[in-house]
C-alpha cells in the first residue's frame, strides 16, 4: 500500500502523524508493505527530502508541480510511480489524485485520510490564498468523501460534518484521533524529577504554570487566548506562563503587563516533552469555527501525556467532551488556576497512554489495511 501525502512539509506533526503511522502500520502486519510517497514543494526540496529520508529511508520523495492551481498536473508523475493497488491519501488533494489513478485503472482502492474540514479551513483561515483553489475545494472535498473506498476521520464531529455537508451515509470509516508521537511515550518521571525540570526552566517549584504549545497559525486564536490569560493572571498573582511557540506579540497589552511572568522557547519536536513536563495546565483555547469544531489537535494528547490538566474551549472536536467525561482539565473559561498534584499528573499520563496511543487503535488501523 502507498501512503500518499501532498504539499505536507516535514515537521513535528508530519513525523507524528505520517512517519510514525507508516512505521506503525508496517509493525502490525507483514503481508502488505506500506510505503510513503511524498510530494513536497520545490522550495527547499533537497533539504526537506533529506529530513523525510532520515526518518524513513525507503520513502519516495518527489517535487510537486509548482503553483497551487496546477496541482492536478502531479497526476502524471504519480502515474509512473504508483504501482501498488491501494493508496491511503492524506488530505483532499492527495485523495483526489489517487481517485484519478483509480479511474485510470492503476489503483483499486483509495482510503481518504481526512485531517479536518478543508472547505471551512481554506475559507475561514485563508491557508491557501488562491481563488481558484477556494472555488474548487468544496467539490474536491465532496468527491473524495463520497467516492473513496474507505475513510479515516480524526473525530466523530468530522463524520457528522460529512453527513451534514455532503449527505455522507456510509459506515466505511474509522475514527482515529491524532495520537502521541514516539517522543511522548516514555515512562512518566518521578516527582523529584518533575521538580528539577520545573526549576531548570526557571520556575519556582510551587508556581502554577500554564503552558501554551503550538504554531502561530490563525486557528490557534491568539486574541482569544490572550483575553482568557489576562483574566487568569489578574486574579492569580502567582501563575506563570510557558509560551512554546514561534511568535510572541511583544506589543500586546497582555504581554506588556505580564512580561515578567512569561518564559518563552521554540524548540525541536524531540525537546518539547521536557518543557511540557514543567507545567500544570495545557492551554487549548480556540474560537468557535467549523475548522475547530471538527479538529483533533495533537497538542491535547501531548499535554495529557505530560500530566497537564487541559484547559480547553467548548466544542473543540471530540476532546472537550473527553475532558468532561474524564475530569482531566476544565472546559470553557476559568477564573482560578492551581498547582496540579503529582498524583493527578500521573493519572493524566496514564489516561493518555490508555486512550491516545496508536496501539489503542490497532483494530481500526487493521481495518484500513484490510479495506
Amino acid at each position: 500500500m502507498i501512503y500518499l501525502t501532498y504539499n505536507d512539509q516535514p515537521s513535528g506533526i508530519y513525523s507524528s502523524q505520517v512517519i510514525d503511522v507508516v512505521k506503525y502500520l508496517n509493525s502490525i502486519q507483514k503481508e502488505e508493505k506500506v510505503k510513503l510517497v511524498a510530494l513536497i514543494s520545490v522550495r527547499s526540496f533537497f533539504r526537506n527530502k533529506q529530513k523525510i529520508k532520515q526518518q524513513l529511508p525507503d520513502a519516495t520523495v518527489l517535487p510537486m508541480f509548482p503553483k497551487a492551481a496546477l496541482w492536478r498536473v502531479n497526476y502524471f508523475v504519480l502515474s509512473f510511480i504508483v504501482k501498488d493497488k491501494k493508496v491511503m491519501a492524506r488530505g483532499p488533494f492527495a485523495a483526489s489524485l489517487a481517485l484519478r489513478l483509480k479511474k485510470a485503472g492503476k489503483v483499486n482502492k483509495v482510503i481518504f485520510d481526512a485531517r479536518g474540514a478543508y472547505k471551512a479551513e481554506l475559507n475561514e483561515y485563508d491557508v491557501v490564498p488562491n481563488k481558484t483553489i477556494k472555488k474548487e475545494i468544496e467539490g474536491i472535498e465532496k468527491d473524495v468523501v463520497l467516492n473513496s473506498d474507505f475513510r479515516l476521520a480524526v473525530s466523530g464531529a468530522l463524520v457528522n460534518y460529512w453527513k451534514k455537508e455532503f449527505n455522507y451515509n456510509s459506515d466505511k470509516h474509522v475514527i482515529i484521533p491524532c495520537t502521541l508521537s514516539n517522543y511522548f511515550t516514555d515512562e512518566f518521571p518521578d516527582e523529584e524529577k518533575l521538580k528539577q525540570i520545573k526549576t531548570d526552566i526557571g520556575f519556582n517549584v510551587n508556581d502554577p504554570v500554564i503552558v501554551y504549545s503550538g504554531s502561530s497559525a490563525g486557528w490557534q486564536s491568539f486574541s482569544l487566548v490572550e483575553k482568557m490569560l489576562n483574566e487568569v493572571f489578574v486574579r492569580n498573582i502567582d501563575v506563570q506562563l510557558l509560551w512554546l511557540t514561534d511568535h510572541l506579540n511583544e506589543n500586546s497589552g497582555f504581554v506588556k503587563q505580564f512580561r515578567n511572568r512569561i518564559k518563552t522557547a521554540w524548540v525541536k519536536p524531540a525537546e518539547v516533552r521536557n518543557y511540557l513536563l514543567a507545567g500544570d495546565h495545557g492551554l487549548l483555547y480556540r474560537e468557535d469555527s467549523v475548522t475547530n469544531q471538527v479538529a483533533s489537535p495533537v497538542k491535547f494528547a501531548e499535554y495529557l501525556s505530560c500530566g497537564l490538566n487541559v484547559m480547553i474551549s467548548d466544542g473543540l472536536g471530540d476532546f472537550s467532551e473527553f475532558v468532561r467525561k474524564n475530569n482531566c482539565g476544565s472546559v470553557g473559561y476559568v477564573s482560578s488556576v492551581y498547582k496540579v498534584s503529582y498524583e493527578s499528573k500521573l493519572q493524566n499520563h496514564k489516561l493518555a497512554k490508555q486512550s491516545l496511543v496508536k496501539e489503542g487503535y490497532k483494530t481500526d488501523y487493521l481495518k484500513l489495511l484490510q479495506a
